[in-house]
């Protein structure tokens, strides 16, 4: 199983538009954490939503218009007796709802994908998420819901706008990567060190959608200097 140090998954976007980031903040009602500089041209807004934070990363241009298997996130909110939808201006789509529908009492990422079951076998005895029904697994206090579906994109090598990657920050990315990689995981970026922020690699499912692993110096002390 995989070693968790935080409870919650982070989940991250690319856009060009600006007020994007004014739709997380206003509209959607996320606490604003901080901004942060990628490179020239390119800023991640973060907001955290009780322990996840969703990282609206804004770049001056796209590279195209391909997006992922990530369908939406939906967030609790224990004062809703119905769903609440919104549409960013990007077509990012969250729904807020009530405690506990589809097993959502945090956060909870809805992925398109073409077969259940490979899926399963990937999230569940690949990257060793707790499987709770036949279409959700969990990790933490994160749900991730999956709905087969004939159209969902497989094989696309990697968004290029819209939602983009998960996160799971991890005790020690190196151990995590080579045993994802022993049961037959895709590693797409090798571990690697962000100055001494954190250690990072990104692995795939079958179908394309990106999961990072970090290992972030803050949850877990110093980074191994490899």
């Amino acid at each position: 199983m995989i070693e968790v140090v935080k409870s919650q998954l982070d989940v991250g976007l690319i856009c060009d538009d600006v007020s994007v980031v004014d739709f997380w903040r206003e509209e959607a009602g996320l606490a604003f954490d901080h901004v942060l500089p990628i490179a020239n041209g390119h800023d991640q807004h973060r907001f955290d939503e009780r322990g996840s934070v969703v990282k609206v990363n804004l770049v001056q241009t796209l590279a195209g218009d391909r997006r992922s298997d990530i369908v939406e996130i939906l967030i609790e909110r224990a004062v809703l007796s119905e769903p609440r939808r919104l549409v960013d201006p990007d077509g990012n789509r969250v729904v807020f709802v009530p405690t506990g529908q589809e097993g959502v009492t945090q956060l909870g990422v809805r992925i398109a994908v073409p077969s259940l079951e490979r899926t399963m076998a990937h999230y569940h005895g690949v990257l060793g998420f707790e499987a709770e029904t036949a279409r959700r697994v969990r990790c933490g206090d994160t749900v991730l819901l999956f709905d087969e579906r004939s159209d969902a994109p497989s094989g696309f090598g990697q968004a290029q706008r819209g939602w983009l990657y998960l996160t799971v920050q991890v005790r020690d990315c190196d151990a995590e990567v080579a045993r994802i990689e022993g049961l037959g995981g895709r590693v797409v970026v090798s571990p690697r060190n962000l100055g001494e922020v954190a250690r990072m690699a990104m692995v795939a499912d079958p179908d394309d959608n990106l999961l990072e692993i970090s290992q972030r110096a803050s949850l877990t002390g110093p980074l191994p200097n490899r």
